[in-house]
């Protein structure tokens, strides 16, 4: 067990807390400008026409990606280092080491080819001696090194975490990163790499919910899953500067390294280095739909609301750092560029719709707002629906119309909260001082007892 260097906490430049603050007021002033105007329900229609129009074709687009799902038969197939950043996380890491150790990413002669490398941070609750234990029972325990992470005033955050696991210290061509709650299948780094060998550089594996049908806030979560999936899968078939998502996040070793590897001051990780690795390399993500990750959901309102308030906040600090770089980039396709411009102009929807609001309340003009409105939930609700019918033509089931329009519908619903969390955030960032602090959600067992606390 080794212990890394200590890294600096992680702060806000002043340039960016007065960028987010123009943001917030300028978004707002602009959609109570367009309420109030005398042609506002006709700016709000073309505004949602745009919106949606630019959803139809990256739904269609994903159904023809670059690689296609099946490609995990080509060979030869790297190695691969799977890093698990985890923190308190006792209760759940040995259902993730012993999904690995019965992976069938192996040798002719049995051996994974494959390291696992736990980065115990700060943990308190033994997860470094209960990954060891799983590992032995596993017989997988040649194959685990546990990097202890240890300090006061280390920054928070699974990015931090990561940067104990330099690419320099992993034995693998392929760097995966998994959550400590992550569930997988015998085949998942088999099917997942074999991107990698049909070319891909960066990867990142199809995400699915722990327990989706456990409560409504699951089910929407899981619908929202799907939702990003299908969209994101679209960007990436369509040529756009397409994502990872922090949970399966696979890259090559040397492109890792090459844009200077993990970094502690990135409080969205998948977003930080998706974007650097855009605007050095022009390298954007493929999306394996048939290489699945499940994941625990946030199981409380009170979790969901600060997962997504580090979430939001994330994209913004990524689009403040990184945004001028990509869109600046010579590697990158003028396709990708203005993917990338759209993609981030969606964070100015909610302040803009909640401009039009207040315009309707004061003013007394509430059509704008209503379209507008409409308009993002119209979107949300069109991704979902093409995604629900994807997801499970994967899986080999078959949804009713009646089943994948109640799924759209909730996915919708739940977009609602994007207008509230991006303002929110772009507030926090606006005055926001001293260190992160990141926001953990509780897994197993202990995210149990939050849910029955309520």
């Amino acid at each position: 067990m080794t212990t890394p260097r200590a890294e600096p906490p992680i702060g806000t430049p002043a340039s960016w807390r007065l960028a987010a603050a123009a943001l917030l007021l300028g978004g707002v002033a602009a959609g109570a400008a367009l309420a109030a105007s005398p042609q506002a329900v006709w700016l709000s229609v073309a505004v949602t026409v745009a919106a949606v129009s630019l959803a139809v074709p990256l739904a269609w687009a994903g159904r023809r990606p670059p690689i296609t799902p099946g490609v995990a038969s080509l060979s030869p197939r790297p190695t691969a280092s799977v890093l698990i950043a985890a923190r308190d996380e006792a209760a759940v890491i040995g259902r993730l080491i012993a999904d690995l150790a019965r992976q069938d990413h192996r040798a002719a002669d049995g051996t994974p080819q494959f390291e696992i490398i736990v980065v115990d941070d700060r943990s308190v609750d033994g997860t470094g001696a209960a990954a060891q234990a799983a590992a032995a029972g596993a017989g997988v325990s040649d194959h685990l090194r546990v990097i202890r992470r240890d300090g006061d005033d280390l920054p928070d955050g699974k990015g931090a975490a990561l940067t104990a696991a330099q690419p320099e210290s992993c034995r693998g061509e392929v760097v995966v990163v998994l959550d400590g709650d992550a569930r997988i299948g015998p085949a998942f780094l088999r099917n997942l790499l074999g991107y990698i060998s049909a070319g891909a550089v960066a990867v990142t594996a199809r995400r699915r919910t722990i327990g989706a049908n456990a409560s409504w806030l699951s089910a929407a979560q899981a619908v929202e899953l799907a939702e990003d999936g299908v969209l994101q899968r679209g960007r990436w078939a369509s040529g756009g500067c397409s994502e990872f998502r922090g949970n399966g996040i696979t890259v090559r070793r040397n492109a890792l390294a090459a844009v200077g590897g993990w970094r502690a001051d990135e409080l969205t990780e998948d977003l930080g280095l998706s974007s650097r690795l855009a605007a050095q390399l022009g390298v954007t993500v493929a999306w394996a739909i048939d290489a699945v990750v499940h994941e625990e959901p946030a199981h409380t309102w009170r979790s969901l609301w600060r997962q997504r308030q580090r979430w939001a906040e994330g994209s913004l600090r990524r689009l403040l750092e990184h945004g001028r770089s990509v869109l600046r980039s010579p590697l990158l396709s003028i396709r990708a560029r203005l993917d990338f411009l759209a993609y981030a102009g969606q964070l100015l929807a909610a302040p803009l719709i909640a401009g039009a609001i207040v315009a309707a309340v004061v003013v007394g003009r509430p059509a704008a707002s209503v379209v507008l409105i409409a308009g993002y939930l119209a979107a949300g609700a069109l991704l979902a629906w093409v995604g629900l019918g994807r997801e499970a033509a994967v899986d080999g089931l078959t949804l009713s119309a009646v089943n994948r329009a109640r799924g759209a519908f909730r996915g919708a619903l739940f977009t609602f909260i994007w207008l509230i969390v991006i303002p929110a955030a772009l507030l926090t960032l606006a005055v926001r001082r001293g260190a992160l602090r990141y926001a953990k959600m509780a897994h197993g067992e202990a995210a149990a007892a939050v849910a029955e606390r309520g």
